[in-house]
């Protein structure tokens, strides 16, 4: 009875997640596609915040499992169980996937602007 229980939480929780896996792995291809033809710095840490998104999104069902299981089995208190087996590992794929879309985005405004600033120097008054 406890198994089956739990198999349908988890797989309520992937099934809950699926448009986001589906978003990453959109934003995943997309940014394979920009490296293969050629991108910088930008699209490459585009692919490394999606593959971080993505991990994280499928890591999270995962180890909300290993903490039911630590509470149940190992008898471990739910605050050390929640801490350090599902936030810590969580938080860490989230933030460091942001930063790197973040940083992604913003060299990649940076450089059309100075692209523009370029284009605006060249053009005789």
């Amino acid at each position: 009875m406890e198994t089956s229980v739990s198999v349908s939480v988890f797989t309520g929780d992937f099934i809950s997640r699926a448009p986001y896996l589906a978003a990453w792995t959109v934003a995943i291809i997309l940014a394979v596609i920009m490296v293969r033809r050629g991108g910088g710095k930008a699209e490459k840490l585009f692919l490394a915040g999606s593959g971080l998104m993505l991990i994280s999104t499928l890591a999270s069902p995962l180890l909300k499992q290993l903490w039911a299981w630590l509470v149940a089995e190992r008898g471990m208190s739910r605050a050390a169980a929640s801490g350090w087996f599902v936030s810590l590992p969580l938080g860490i794929l989230g933030v460091a996937g942001f930063v790197c879309l973040v940083y992604a985005f913003w060299l990649s405004f940076m450089a059309k602007k100075q692209g523009k600033d370029e284009l605006a120097k060249e053009v005789p008054e």
